[in-house]
């Protein structure tokens, strides 16, 4: 797999991609309950209590520390290059999947709230591993997710084109570990010239913190758990 082609399918296979975060409404997630009080006539009254406040967006340099580092990885990753923004977000255009072709790809005011990223390369081989860690409150990740990985896996094939390459990519969902408050994952094979290319993307949710991964299938399964457990406890 090129460097081009392996870009442009992680542009569009990630939430953190700014051009491809639904916008949706956000789901409830406030917390209510019921009290029982004393009536003037010995009835019972029932008073909600107030809805819990939800836990406030963590910063970007409060994100930044959690990322997975080379020491967490073990030997064999190199950590690689930052990509300017003009190379993360080349035009990449989709046909053939009307749920894609709706999310916004220009992400104004639906991105979350603080977004920390980092990548690496493992044995100097084409096989990358990718994460995306995103803050914002928890009803605005829960939403969010949802909805991007329900639009991924409701097109089992669509074609994406890269420049003037199209390139047919085939979506199935894929199975979670039992992590955080809440697991997505879905595997996208790029038939290339080359042969078919796997790549998985795998996101967790814990409280107001999200961690995503993409890359080769057998990295992200292996090291989903280490990135989880350096995410910090929900509030």
């Amino acid at each position: 797999m090129t460097e081009r082609e392996l870009s442009a399918l992680m542009r569009i296979s990630t939430s953190g991609a700014r051009r491809l975060i639904l916008a949706t409404a956000l789901c409830g997630a406030l917390i209510t309950g019921c009290g029982n009080g004393s009536g003037g006539a010995g009835g019972d009254a029932q008073a909600k209590a107030k809805p819990a406040a939800e836990p406030k967006p963590l910063t970007v340099g409060a994100l930044r520390p959690l990322l997975l580092s080379q020491a967490d990885l073990g030997a064999g990753y190199s950590q690689a290059a930052e990509k300017s923004d003009s190379e993360k977000y080349d035009d990449v255009s989709v046909q053939g999947c009307s749920a894609l072709n709706k999310l916004d790809h220009n992400g104004d005011g639906i991105a979350f709230a603080a977004k920390a990223e980092t990548s690496f390369t493992y044995d100097n081989t084409d096989a990358t591993l990718s994460e995306e860690l995103h803050s914002d409150r928890p009803s605005v990740l829960s939403s969010k997710l949802r909805a991007l990985f329900k639009a991924y896996i409701s097109c089992p094939k669509y074609t994406m084109t890269a420049g003037t390459t199209p390139i047919t990519v085939k979506v199935a969902k894929s199975a979670t570990p039992k992590l955080g408050d809440e697991q997505f994952a879905y595997t996208s094979t790029m038939e290339l010239p080359s042969g078919a290319q796997v790549l998985k993307t795998m996101a967790v949710r814990r409280g107001n913190v999200a961690v995503m991964l993409v890359g080769a299938s057998a990295l992200v399964d292996r090291h989903i758990t280490t990135a989880f457990d350096k995410l910090p406890s929900a509030n």
